[in-house]
């Protein structure tokens, strides 16, 4: 099973733009956001933004219980050697600005030349813009969006030719398909990356999320991009929170039930 997808290559997608994603309408069917670090043999959770100190990134990795599922069904198709690893699922407005800030920052020095229009549009290829209109909410902030990597059981990450949220063409899914398309002859370890992007891409297709195209580790079910891509006519995860405090969810009627004066 895992030779074949590894020889299986990915699909070439079409890129929808932003304006085309966003266009799609959103049901949001309220679904509970859950966290992802409960299945520790088939999934394991390291949060990056966490490890990295970004300001409200949590410990846990958190995402809707039905992308959950489809993760959980993913990691069934890995063969017993190898499991998921969840870098990142849903974000915060904090940690999402923080993102776009420093996404844009790095690519500001590599392209000192491009203008502020031109460094925004690229900056997106690689993080989505904070937005609070409930219309166009970013990927992650919906619980929908899980960026991860596989590893051995014993502990080493797969290589995939390139690090998690490197803002580099690199990244892009089909990097490596479109080299050998090109005739272009693959170094021994482009060859590796190539079939460890494979396996990751067609284990989660399998279960049901879409891949976004400017990166090998980002997959998304419920979101407009999935909606889009399925040819749904909306998506079903719009903007959501996570909660940590039960007491922040009491309401007025509450207290008045618990014999609580206001």
């Amino acid at each position: 099973m895992q030779e074949q997808l590894e020889e299986k290559p990915i699909p070439r997608n079409v890129e929808d733009t932003w304006e085309e994603v966003y266009s799609t309408p959103i049901v949001n069917c309220e679904e509970d956001v859950v966290p992802l670090s409960l299945a520790p043999e088939q999934i394991l959770v390291r949060s990056r933004y966490y490890e990295a100190g970004i300001a409200g990134a949590l410990p846990e990795c958190h995402a809707r219980r039905g992308a959950f599922k489809l993760l959980l069904k993913a990691a069934t198709l890995l063969p017993d050697h190898l499991r998921l690893v969840v870098l990142d699922a849903w974000r915060s407005q904090q940690v999402q600005t923080i993102l776009f800030q420093q996404c844009n920052e790095a690519l500001t020095k590599v392209y000192p030349e491009a203008d502020k229009d031109t460094l925004h549009v690229m900056t997106q290829q690689y993080v989505a813009r904070p937005s609070l209109d409930p219309g166009a909410p970013s990927p992650h902030s919906t619980g929908g969006a899980i960026d991860l990597i596989i590893a051995t059981r014993d502990g080493l990450p797969l290589s995939f030719g390139s690090p998690f949220d490197d803002p580099n063409e690199i990244s892009c899914t089909r990097h490596f398909e479109e080299k050998l398309e090109q005739g272009i002859i693959l170094t021994e370890s482009e060859e590796d990356a190539l079939k460890n992007r494979r396996l990751l891409y067609h284990i989660m297709t399998a279960a049901g999320f879409v891949n976004f195209p400017c990166e090998w580790w980002h997959f998304e079910y419920g979101t407009q991009r999935w909606a889009k891509n399925i040819g749904r006519d909306s998506a079903i995860y719009g903007a959501t929170t996570v909660c940590l405090n039960a007491f922040n969810l009491f309401e007025k009627s509450d207290q008045h039930t618990l014999g609580i004066n206001s």
